[in-house]
């Protein structure tokens, strides 16, 4: 995943579609459990099939959503899973905090800062995309992690496997963006701090919050 996924160069058309797929379950036309044709996003975005099979692929990987014969299946998380999913990033989280208090280089506490500020670039947009947001936020613990020496694929992956539909829709909602970004920028400056205690207890709010934001708008499309 590069860097700059909130730069401002204009989305693919993959892009495109993943963030109109996204919007469709918060506006509630689209709901858990519903299957999604290939040819259906063809029709309702104008999208090439080839880009629209890779942006149902996409959304597969990031766990909105899991594969269908003609396209995929929309995502239906329960609580079982969504505890399990917390558990598993309270856990890691505190991992990555502590080895990151002690190990980072100030080269690498100035990569998690250009993380934030891609963030802080795409929220402030008028209409952010969502799928843009996720992306940037996404990086944001990806350098984290990897500054934490976790092997940040297979975490993510499986995080996503559980509940990535939730972890996606955390970032839309009024207001969300924004406070995505103080939410990232306490992890930031506790971590820049090496307070390692500040910076676990800011996780476990962004936690909490994507966890309730993200079930909002699923409780808003059901």
């Amino acid at each position: 995943m590069p860097a700059n996924d909130g730069s401002a160069t204009p989305p693919s058309q993959p892009a495109v579609v993943r963030d109109a797929v996204l919007r469709w379950i918060v506006q509630g036309t689209l709901r858990p459990g519903d299957a999604l044709p290939v040819e259906a996003v063809v029709a309702r975005t104008g999208a090439s099939a080839d880009a629209v099979r890779d942006a149902l692929g996409e959304l597969a990987e990031l766990g909105v959503a899991r594969p269908d014969a003609d396209g995929v299946v929309i995502a239906d998380p329960t609580a079982h899973n969504m505890a399990e999913t917390d558990e598993i990033r309270h856990i890691l989280e505190d991992v990555a905090v502590r080895r990151f208090v002690q190990q980072a280089t100030e080269s690498q506490v100035g990569a998690l800062r250009r993380s934030l500020e891609a963030v802080e670039e795409v929220a402030a947009r008028p209409d952010p995309a969502l799928e843009q947001l996720v992306r940037a936020r996404d990086w944001f613990f990806v350098v984290m992690l990897r500054t934490a020496g976790l092997a940040t694929r297979d975490l993510l992956r499986n995080l996503r496997s559980h509940a990535g539909l939730v972890m996606s829709l955390a970032v839309a909602g009024p207001g969300r963006p924004a406070e995505v970004v103080e939410e990232l920028r306490a992890i930031y400056l506790a971590l820049a701090a090496r307070d390692a205690e500040a910076a676990i207890a800011a996780c476990d709010r962004h936690r909490a919050n994507s966890t309730d934001a993200g079930l909002k708008q699923l409780g808003n499309a059901t």
